[in-house]
């Protein structure tokens, strides 16, 4: 198979950070001294970067497996003296059966690279535990404001039709973006998260014709529904391929996203990291959408 490019360093600020009072290094997860320059003085890593696009599985591994191990040399090297928080995905386990729910015993069966990439990052983490203080974190679906990924779910509402991939009674779990930092946050101030692996999630389960409820209700307009078969999104993806390698520019809608849009549910409980930290998701899909949807029609996005 033909290699991609080298996937090169974001250019620029993001929007959000512009207005606080914090010091930003932009840094390539690639050369371990720029690496190492920018934990100097951290107390604390919260280890977010990572490719979720690739043309090759190569790259893939690369970034996500390899960067955490530069990352993780580095912190090291620094003597990070506190917790070191690595954002995996709740994918790394793959799809449950209907009426399942996958938690930390569940076995990881991963569906695409990236899920492989995030697996092998932790892989690489749990050979750290002995010299880091280290925390793993599996969160779902993320959503919510400066998000753009649920974009596609809104923008169609929005236009009076929605997209089902699959069976309506599909189930995912998902967690809200301020959600998840907190969580991020409690993995790091608490002692019982130390050298563990946990799912991040709010607690309710919700199916994918509550999701496309939900945006409905959120841009005040219903939508008619198109259901579209599995197979559909897997010739959908093999499609976007082609085009891909013929730009030389990987998409999100390829195959592999494809699979995981047009295969079984994807699901996961929050109760042992609640037990262990108190934590607990505030935000259901309900409100977060209508959060979402607030924010996408401040930025023009949709009407």
């Amino acid at each position: 198979a033909a290699r991609g490019p080298r996937p090169s360093p974001r250019t620029g600020t993001p929007v959000a950070p512009q207005g606080l009072a914090v010091p930003r290094a932009p840094r390539d997860l690639r050369p371990e001294t720029a690496l190492l320059r920018a934990q100097e003085g951290v107390a604390a890593v919260y280890h977010l970067a990572g490719l979720t696009s690739s043309l090759t599985r190569e790259a893939m591994i690369q970034t996500n497996a390899g960067g955490t191990r530069r990352l993780l040399d580095a912190a090291l090297a620094a003597g990070l003296p506190g917790r070191f928080v690595l954002c995996s995905s709740s994918s790394v386990t793959g799809p449950v059966p209907p009426g399942a729910v996958a938690d930390e015993s569940t076995p990881c069966q991963p569906l695409t690279w990236y899920a492989e990439s995030k697996l092998e990052a932790e892989r690489v983490a749990s050979g750290y535990v002995d010299r880091l203080a280290l925390a793993i974190l599996r969160p779902p679906g993320v959503y919510g404001p400066r998000d753009e990924a649920w974009l596609p779910l809104f923008q169609s509402a929005a236009r009076g039709f929605a997209l089902l991939a699959g069976r309506p009674t599909k189930a995912y779990s998902l967690v809200y973006a301020t959600d998840l930092a907190a969580a991020f946050l409690a993995a790091a101030r608490s002692e019982a998260t130390r050298g563990g692996t946990w799912f991040v999630a709010h607690p309710e389960i919700v199916s994918l014709e509550a999701l496309v409820a939900a945006a409905e209700d959120a841009v005040a307009r219903p939508s008619r529904r198109i259901q579209l078969p599995e197979s559909f999104m897997h010739l959908l993806g093999r499609i976007v391929d082609l085009g891909s390698q013929w730009t030389g520019r990987s998409s999100v809608l390829g195959s592999q996203r494809m699979k995981e849009v047009a295969t079984g549910d994807w699901t996961c409980s929050p109760a042992a990291f609640e037990a262990a930290t108190g934590w607990k998701a505030a935000v259901g899909v309900q409100e977060g959408f209508a959060r979402t949807a607030a924010w996408y029609r401040q930025e023009h996005l949709i009407r």
